[in-house]
């Protein structure tokens, strides 16, 4: 339990201890409740110490935690899959839409849907990291992207991105993620939107070694992942390129930038949600980049 106003960065630490979700519960005007699930572990204690130390330590940035506290309890994993599937709802992003596979979507004209069951650990679009890379994908997925250019998506995690970015018009989207559970839940994904044409999903880390070079990497990780990452993604960049990057928290995101710069990135755009932070990097000998359409 937290403060309103602390709610974004207590989230945020739950986010880093890769939590499959997040519910949010309002309890009064001053009190917000966050929850989630963590796997059985033998450090669970030393998480839990952590994590308190981390709450109390949000005083030195200035945010007021209120009467905080952290509290973990054993649950049937069956029991907490069934609540956390009622809190997740349909992600609305203009024309848009995020929604798991067992949410109601009435079709309309020129309406996007992408269906996901993202599992009990890898996303369902909802976290605002996931919002912020499907915004830039929205505003910097060009025409030329769209005819010829190839996605890649580090860290799929359910796919969602790499689904969002076919549904979206991609012509092919390469998609990496480290974790087998991952793979196998992405690619289901794929198939269920009606993609694998041109979604293919493998096991591995970073950007990998595609055939061709990338006309956009996008990777919502942390940055301590994104950061080591940012030479390999120049490397890999077609001419004109786009790198976005996600899942940074606000107190990190010069260090991102200043990494970039270091390997020949520019800064294009920095997009904002709370706390989390989204870069759209450039190379930096690449022509300016004209923005079609509007973010939403």
């Amino acid at each position: 339990m937290t403060s309103p106003g602390a709610a974004d960065a207590v989230a945020a630490m739950l986010w880093d201890l890769r939590v499959g979700g997040v519910a949010e519960d309002r309890l009064s005007p001053s009190a917000v409740r966050l929850r989630c699930y963590l796997p059985p572990s033998r450090a669970r204690a030393v998480t839990l110490r952590l994590l308190r130390a981390r709450v109390r330590g949000l005083a030195r940035y200035g945010l007021d935690s209120g009467r905080s506290s952290v509290a973990c309890r054993t649950v049937e994993i069956g029991r907490w899959a069934r609540a956390w599937r009622k809190a997740v709802r349909p992600v609305h992003l203009g024309r848009l839409i995020i929604a798991p596979t067992w949410a109601r979507v009435p079709p309309r004209p020129g309406r996007i849907v992408v269906r996901i069951d993202p599992g009990m650990a890898f996303g369902s679009g909802a976290h605002p990291s996931t919002r912020l890379c499907l915004r830039a994908l929205l505003r910097y997925l060009r025409p030329a992207d769209r005819a010829r250019g190839t996605v890649a998506d580090v860290g799929t995690g359910s796919g969602v991105l790499a689904i969002a970015a076919a549904r979206l018009g991609a012509a092919q989207v390469r998609a990496r993620d480290i974790d087998p559970e991952a793979v196998a839940i992405a690619r289901a994904n794929v198939r269920a939107n009606g993609v694998a044409g041109r979604v293919s999903v493998v096991r591995g880390s970073g950007v990998g070694n595609p055939p061709v070079p990338a006309a956009l990497i996008v990777a919502n990780i942390v940055a301590d992942t994104i950061i080591p990452m940012l030479p390999e993604a120049r490397a890999r960049l077609a001419p004109g390129g786009l790198f976005i990057g996600s899942g940074i928290v606000a107190d990190r995101l010069d260090e991102v930038l200043a990494a970039a710069g270091a390997c020949g990135f520019r800064r294009v755009e920095v997009l904002a949600s709370g706390e989390w932070r989204a870069v759209v990097l450039a190379a930096r000998d690449s022509d300016r980049l004209e923005v079609r359409g509007r973010a939403c």
